[in-house]
């Protein structure tokens, strides 16, 4: 599904020939998407495992409902970003190239952990690159997705 949103998104893109978007709106779209990732990973997470708490749900159930609600608002957060600054683009094309970011970036903390889990401090300037990148990944899928569905 994800695959079809970005083709549709990027056939559309070359049968109109839309204009190109000015700089400081893609830089928006992207630093935008990049600040709600974390928050959206954090809030989303804490609330529901509150509030599964608050229903009496066991720690485990808890915890895994809030993994499951953390992973999802990091996806809405990423792709809210180039949906709020853009202008003419498809949501679901920022949907699904969030998705394909937030992929990327399971994957890329795979790496991390591969290079530098037996050894964390002398990680450095690597881990540091790695969690940037991490944050980054499905704000940029979202925002290229996003440029890619305009019309």
């Amino acid at each position: 599904m994800v695959a079809l949103a970005l083709l549709a998104g990027w056939a559309d893109a070359q049968q109109a020939d839309a204009p190109s978007q000015p700089v400081p709106r893609l830089a928006g779209q992207l630093a935008l998407g990049a600040a709600l990732t974390p928050v959206g990973f954090v809030a989303s997470g804490w609330a529901t495992k509150h509030g599964a708490r608050r229903l009496g749900w066991t720690e485990d159930h808890a915890t895994r409902a809030a993994w499951i609600a953390a992973y999802t608002g990091t996806w809405l957060g990423a792709a809210s970003g180039p949906i709020l600054v853009g202008r003419d683009g498809r949501a679901t094309a920022a949907l699904g190239g969030s998705l394909v970011g937030l992929g990327t970036a399971a994957l890329t903390v795979r790496v991390g952990n591969w290079l530098w889990d037996d050894d964390r401090r002398s990680c450095g300037l690597g881990c540091w690159t790695i969690g940037a990148v991490t944050i980054a990944l499905p704000s940029i899928g979202a925002t290229v997705a996003y440029a890619a569905s305009r019309r």
